[in-house]
């Protein structure tokens, strides 16, 4: 499904539409921005898990092919260490290519990768994802708006204009978990 990217949300004295969802006004019961917080094999630091195991691997491999296998009385005309060397570098020439494309998934996250927030409105008991995106002061802006609709519904359709990077709707798909956290924030767990 492609990104819908919101130019507009529409406030009628009665609903609220954001791209093709439309949300009775006397019906939403709750309304907040959650930061998104990526788990499982998206969560920012999970690639460590992988470099420490595949150092540990190629640690092991480097003390069995050059301590052990020497120590092994095979074939008397087979030359054990050349093929112990040439073995232990073929396994680091792929271990090492294993740990550039880690380390640059890491990085990628630790440094390119942007903090994404959504706006969930509750209507009728069940909580949907309205917009998803990287601004949050423009989600904060349009939570008040929609806030302030609802307290004092408009006389006539209101058109506030979105600005910023935010899509309709949950565009991260699947494996999302609500965390109510002490403090001023909430999260939204992603996990696959």
């Amino acid at each position: 499904m492609a990104k819908e990217h919101i130019g507009e949300i529409r406030i009628t004295p009665r609903t609220v539409r954001i791209g093709h969802e439309v949300y009775p006004l006397a019906n939403i019961s709750r309304v907040q921005t959650l930061r998104l917080i990526w788990g499982g094999k998206y969560a920012t630091l999970y690639p460590l898990r992988q470099i420490a195991t595949l150092l540990l691997v190629a640690g092991v491999v480097f003390v069995a092919a050059s301590i052990v296998l020497p120590e092994l009385n095979l074939h008397p005309g087979f030359d054990v260490e050349n093929a112990a060397q040439r073995f232990t570098m073929g396994a680091f020439v792929l271990a090492a290519i294993r740990l550039a494309y880690l380390l640059v998934v890491l990085l990628h996250r630790l440094l390119i990768r942007r903090t994404r927030y959504a706006l969930m409105i509750e209507a009728s008991g069940t909580q949907y994802t309205a917009l998803t995106g990287t601004d949050r002061d423009e989600i904060h802006r349009l939570k008040g708006k929609i806030v302030d609709a609802i307290e004092d519904p408009p006389e006539q359709e209101t058109v506030i204009h979105v600005h910023g990077d935010l899509v309709a709707g949950d565009k991260v798909s699947g494996g999302i978990q609500y965390k109510q956290q002490g403090g001023r924030d909430s999260n939204m767990t992603f996990n696959r």
